[in-house]
């Protein structure tokens, strides 16, 4: 297989919160919860390069899950080819209960289009990413 595009992505849209504003400090601590979006390679050789594990679905696609992407654990899938969705957080460790949160959090994403995404007033941070 063969693909053309970028290894790393332009632009990463990541929303973060702590973790109780998301309900979730239960099982996740009260560090530091993440969801977000690339279109890219990088962060899918990136996933295969950790040994990801398979983790169920999200919205009806594939998962895996892994703790060597930072923080302490991600779930990621592709919600349509070549766009890489994510949920991760920091704070407490990956075990099968955070695993479970993390689904949880990920059933109550939703992808943006870039004009919703712009509509949030977002804070723009340029700087270099790990997933190239």
């Amino acid at each position: 297989m063969t693909s053309t595009g970028t290894s790393c992505p332009r632009y990463i849209r990541e929303a973060r919160y702590g973790s109780d504003e998301v309900g979730e400090d239960d099982e996740l601590s009260l560090g530091l919860t993440y969801t977000g979006v690339a279109r890219c390679g990088g962060i899918e050789d990136r996933l295969y390069a950790a040994d990801a594990q398979a983790s169920g679905t999200v919205h009806g696609r594939p998962a895996v899950v892994t703790s060597a992407l930072g923080g302490s654990g991600v779930l990621a899938w592709e919600p349509e080819p070549g766009l890489v969705a994510y949920v991760g957080y920091s704070g407490a460790p990956l075990d099968g209960g955070a695993v479970a949160t993390l689904h949880q959090i990920a059933e109550r994403t939703r992808l943006l289009s870039t004009e919703q995404w712009q509509a949030t007033h977002s804070q723009t941070n340029n700087q270099t990413n790990d997933f190239g």
